[in-house]
């Protein structure tokens, strides 16, 4: 992994967490995210707006019981953590209790990062990366509930690639497919929505803009395929193999992504 901590020095482990960490086996703790805290404007803007709806009582009730789902104005939000692992994650989903635990090498990922922009103006980015580890399905979407999205989220990215890259090309290399959504990857190329398959002697690239994966073929003026990012499953491994195949043949070898 390139980075060697995503956050700065993690402080003791709760035994809850130390014990699951334990369990899973999820290795040397690298960082730890707490909530994000308002800014000060928007905090005023809230105690405001809190301090005028009281005067009505229900309204100010209601918007008082919404605020609670932020930090500033709940203790028990307050104290959530996102732990992050060499080997896998810690969470504490943003409502409710409980904690989801994941390791690296067999979660699915699904990334969905965007921005609006509104008459020019760049609005906030939205961060949501859904954890799957199956069979059970969803364990866990993490967002700007935590601070610092732009630093964690490309860590397990890396850390998902770094587990299972190897091994996905590994698979490709001995004749197998590996599906990653509306992708398949295998020693003949990359197939998609019912397509013909592309050979990696074909395979210009594959590219990301504005929240949709772009597969282009050699010499090609327009996309040979693509998908919303949100739906491709563990995207970084996907782009990772397939960097490490294109322009080869049927037999074609190339090094292992995520070793290094």
């Amino acid at each position: 992994m390139t980075t060697h901590s995503p956050a700065s020095a993690p402080r003791p482990l709760p035994p809850e967490a130390a014990e699951l960490a334990a369990r899973h086996e999820l290795g040397e703790l690298r960082g730890v995210f707490a909530p994000q805290r308002l800014g000060r404007p928007m905090l005023a803007l809230h105690l405001f707006t809190l301090t005028y709806l009281l005067v009505l009582v229900v309204p100010g009730i209601l918007f008082f019981l919404w605020l609670r789902r932020y930090p500033d104005f709940n203790r028990k939000q307050a104290a959530k953590r996102l732990w992050l692992f060499d080997d896998g994650l810690i969470a504490h989903a943003r409502s409710g209790d409980g904690m989801a635990v994941l390791r690296w090498d067999s979660v699915r990922l699904y990334t969905d990062v965007s921005q609006k922009i509104v008459n020019g103006v760049p609005g906030p980015v939205s961060y949501a990366y859904t954890l799957l580890s199956s069979p059970k399905g969803a364990d866990t979407t993490l967002t700007e509930f935590y601070e610092r999205p732009g630093t964690w989220g490309p860590w397990i990215q890396e850390a998902v690639v770094r587990a299972q890259g190897p091994g996905a090309l590994a698979a490709v290399l001995e004749g197998g497919t590996v599906g990653f959504g509306p992708f398949d990857v295998s020693l003949a190329g990359l197939a998609s929505g019912g397509k013909d398959r592309l050979p990696w002697s074909d395979l210009e690239g594959i590219d990301v803009q504005n929240g949709r994966v772009r597969v282009m073929r050699t010499g090609g003026a327009v996309p040979w395929g693509g998908s919303e990012v949100k739906s491709v499953a563990n995207l970084a491994v996907l782009l990772a193999v397939a960097e490490s195949l294109k322009g080869s043949g049927p037999a074609g070898h190339r090094p292992s992504p995520g070793r290094g």
